[in-house]
């Protein structure tokens, strides 16, 4: 189950905080290689009075923005799952969430190979 929700009320103001490289993985040799997947961006929500972490595609020109730049999500998607440790019956819920891209200024963010959209 995939939870869509209205941005501005969920988030409010956001803004840009930095961002961690997500690396592929090859199943074949149970290793992650050099290619970048997606990017982890740390994003600052005036709603939600915090830190949350947003993932998107590789092809968003992240190292473009600047630190408490403010951005716009482009299209979230919240994905519930469940996490537990190994002995015990205890589950915690984990809410990832992804972006197709961000905005800033009204313009889209993406790289420069790809051009605007």
């Amino acid at each position: 189950m995939k939870i869509i929700p209205d941005i501005k009320a969920t988030f409010g103001d956001t803004y840009f905080l930095g961002f961690a490289e997500k690396k592929k993985f090859d199943q074949i040799t149970n290793k992650k290689t050099e290619e970048t997947e997606s990017y982890v961006c740390r994003i600052s929500s005036s709603e939600l009075q915090g830190q949350i972490e947003v993932t998107v595609p590789a092809t968003v020109a992240v190292h473009d923005i600047g630190f408490n730049q403010k951005v716009a999500l482009q299209v979230v998607t919240i994905d519930p799952y469940a996490k537990s440790s190994e002995g015990t019956s205890f589950a915690q819920v984990i809410l990832r969430c992804a972006a197709k891209g961000l905005l800033t200024e009204g313009k889209p963010i993406v790289s420069k190979t790809e051009g605007p959209k």
